[in-house]
């Protein structure tokens, strides 16, 4: 892991999971290369960043998603997209007002990004 990189760590539920294993695979198939979870995450945020997070948005993901959950997911977040994914993350704190913001984040935004074609 090179310097100023962090490991989030998160729990999420089967249906988060197959959000995220899905949305690699639609990423993936668009670009014609392997896409990870990582590099679909980070396009997310990084497309959202102009978008943003909506407290509607987030109440919609909640009511159809289940978050918490016993699938372990880690994600490594560089200094290449930890801006981007920090401003939604501090968003997402600030209108979700929960705890555990980064099993929310990750799977929001890739939602997000996809329902508005934003990957």
């Amino acid at each position: 892991m090179a310097a100023g990189n962090r490991n989030v760590r998160i729990h999420l539920s089967q249906q988060c999971f197959d959000l995220l294993a899905e949305a690699m695979c639609a990423y993936s198939k668009r670009t014609g290369r392997f896409q990870t979870m990582r590099m679909t995450v980070q396009r997310a945020c990084e497309r959202l960043k102009s978008h943003g997070i909506s407290k509607e948005e987030l109440d919609l993901f909640l009511s159809e998603y289940e978050v918490d959950g016993d699938v372990v997911v880690w994600i490594e977040v560089s200094p290449k997209w930890s801006t981007n994914y920090d401003a939604l993350r501090d968003k997402v704190k600030m209108i979700a007002d929960k705890q555990g913001v980064d099993k929310i984040l990750v799977p929001l935004a890739v939602y997000l990004a996809e329902r508005h074609n934003l990957i």
